[in-house]
């Protein structure tokens, strides 16, 4: 599902036609794996797909090579197709909804809040107070140790933000 997001988000700036091996040039990706992504995508009727015979008659006997290029059929449903799909209702809906509701009264939220007023688990609570810190969402008031206050720096708005995709790239682009 990964690569699918990391294949389409390169794919919806392209204008024009483009080919597997330009996509695979700008993602990393081998360019196998962007032709099976550019297949599925082509049967779901997200992209076109243009096929050009090859001029020349092939040195030995069999199928002529063909150079395969696509476009962009349907932005839109490209658009929702790659975008990452949050539930609701979750742990990290409940998280969230208490840190807005902290900052807004207390201007501050510990962990231990969150794991009393959202109900979840330390465990829980600590990975995604990671993930939004590392996202640049929440800061906390000092590095550890008991009694860490944090503040929320940049509200994104009512709903979760998403940032585990965020936090991967960061934390991948330091190793």
């Amino acid at each position: 599902m990964e690569r699918l997001r990391i294949i389409g988000n390169v794919i919806l700036q392209k204008n024009g036609l483009f080919s597997a091996k330009q996509i695979s040039e700008e993602t990393k990706v081998r360019v196998g794996e962007v032709q099976v992504v550019l297949d599925r995508l082509f049967r779901e009727g997200l992209v076109q797909r243009y096929r050009f015979e090859s001029e020349f008659a092939p040195a030995r006997p069999g199928r002529p090579k063909a150079r395969i290029i696509y476009q962009v059929a349907n932005r839109k449903k490209m658009a929702k197709r790659v975008s990452p799909k949050l539930k609701e209702g979750t742990v990290q809906d409940r998280i969230w909804r208490v840190i807005r509701a902290k900052q807004q009264i207390e201007g501050h939220f510990t962990r231990a809040d969150l794991v009393y007023l959202a109900e979840a688990s330390p465990a829980t609570v600590i990975w995604f107070t990671k993930l939004l810190h590392r996202a640049g969402i929440v800061r906390p008031s000092r590095r550890s140790g008991a009694g860490v206050v944090w503040r929320l720096v940049k509200d994104p708005g009512p709903n979760r933000p998403h940032v585990a995709q965020i936090s991967r790239r960061s934390t991948s682009a330091n190793e």
